[in-house]
This record gives structure tokens, sequence and C-alpha cells, in this order.
């Protein structure tokens, strides 16, 4: 099953054709989607797609660098919402995420990122889901912290780190989400985590609308080009288009405890 783990239909360059790139990733025989809140507007918006479409799931979560917007009250809407769907019993919110840390771009300190990170990590406990990561230039602490507090569900959106950063992951059982940077010709090292990554802890996601792969590079990124990183991900692993599908699909659908 051909699964997009991790994309943002409803930012701004893709949510007024949001239908059609609906559509044209279906058509690509993208049978899941995985959309992402950053902050409690794009949550919100990631769970009306959800409601909307069954193959659709959200997740609820704030950004590393809108950190200082994690509050109590923004956590008692999400539970809200979490707790509506499991009376209703449609498990339409499936993670925690994308929340973490980030030193590259510092758009909260980096004591007010490590608290919002800390109550979320117990909020997703709290709701027993698990958690998708954003960690730019701040592994120690994100991988420490986990630790700390104990994460079992854990999924390293766009992995960007080097090898001994990917076997810190692995040992714990988390997982190592790819995008199509993979493709990008100064990125051998990613290209070489690929090939070593064990078989049960990757993703594949397009991280739309970013992160186009290098066969369109500069274009808008859309879950339907996610066929381009299965080609380079089968390149890689020395494994057919099919195995990674397969493979990759059963990885997300465990991880996410997608409906069978």
């Amino acid at each position: 099953m051909l699964i997009d783990t991790h994309c943002h239909i409803d930012f701004s360059t893709l949510r007024d054709e949001a239908d059609e790139v609906i559509a044209r990733a279906q058509a690509a025989g993208v049978e899941r989607m995985i959309n992402v809140g950053c902050d409690l507007e794009s949550s919100f918006s990631s769970l009306a797609l959800a409601e909307a479409h069954d193959f659709i799931f959200a997740t609820f979560g704030v950004h590393p660098n809108d950190s200082d917007g994690w509050n109590d009250d923004v956590a008692s809407q999400f539970l809200l919402k979490i707790k509506e769907g499991w009376k209703s019993g449609v498990k339409n919110v499936v993670a925690i995420g994308e929340i973490g840390l980030d030193y590259f771009r510092m758009g909260a300190t980096k004591e007010v990122q490590q608290a919002a990170f800390r109550a979320q990590l117990k909020f997703a406990k709290q709701v027993q889901l698990p958690v998708v990561i954003h960690c730019r230039d701040a592994f120690d602490d994100t991988i420490r912290i986990l630790e700390e507090e104990s994460m079992e569900s854990v999924a390293f959106h766009c992995f960007s780190g080097d090898l001994k950063t990917a076997q810190r992951i692995w040992a714990n059982e988390w997982i190592t989400s790819f995008t199509a940077v993979v493709s990008y010709p100064s990125n051998n090292p990613l290209r070489q985590i690929v090939a070593a990554c064990p078989s049960a802890l990757y993703f594949l996601e397009t991280d739309a609308p970013f992160l186009a792969h290098q066969k369109i590079r500069g274009e808008r990124n859309e879950p339907a080009f996610l066929s381009f990183l299965v080609e380079s991900f089968a390149m890689l692993r020395e494994m057919s288009d099919e195995q990674v599908i397969w493979q990759s699909g059963a990885n997300a659908n465990a991880f996410f405890l997608l409906p069978s």
C-alpha cells in the first residue's frame, strides 16, 4: 500500500486546489495520506480533510518554530477533538506532531522549545498516540528528551542526520522517515543511510508542498509525486518498487494503527 506519511495539503500553496491534489494522488496510486498539523489552525484543517476523506488521516501538534503557541488552551482543544473521535469510533487523529526541536531557524528559544516539546510528549502519552518529530540541528537534545520521557512510538520526519544519529534512533526502534531529498546529488551520505536502514524502521513521505524530487526540483511538490521517491528508494536498497511500497506501507499502517 502506497502511503504518503507526511504532507500538508491544507497549506496555502495547495489548499485552493485540494480536491484536485487529492484526486491526482489517488490516480498516481497513493492510497493513504497523513496530513500533518503544525499549530492549532493547521491541526484542525488536517482533521477537516480527514473527516471528508476516509483515506486521509490527521495529526495534531505545534511545530517547534511556534513553540510559544503551545499552552493549556490548545491542549484542551486538541483533547476535546480527540475525545470526540473516540466517542464516534472514528480514529481520524493518528499521531501528535509535528513536534520537536529546531535550532536552525530558532523561532523560539531552546528553553521554550524544550518545554513545549516535553509537554506535547506527555500529551501524546495521555491520548496514547505516537509522535512525529521535526528535528533540525538538534538531534542530541531531541533524542535525549525522547529517552528521558520514555517514548516508544516515534518517527523522525524528513530525517537529515548522519549515520551515527540514525543508528541511535534505530537502536530505540524508532522510525526514520525519508523525503525526496535522498534524490539530490549532494546527499550521498543520506543515500547510504537509506541503504542501511532496517526494513521495519522507515517511512516514505513527500512533505508536500515542499522538497520536490530531483526530477521536478523547483516545482511545487504533491503527494502524487511519491512514486518518484519510491523509484529512488528501490534503487538505493536494491529492491523492486513493489517491495518498497509494501514494506513502507506496512510500517506506516502499524505505526499509526490505521484501519485494515
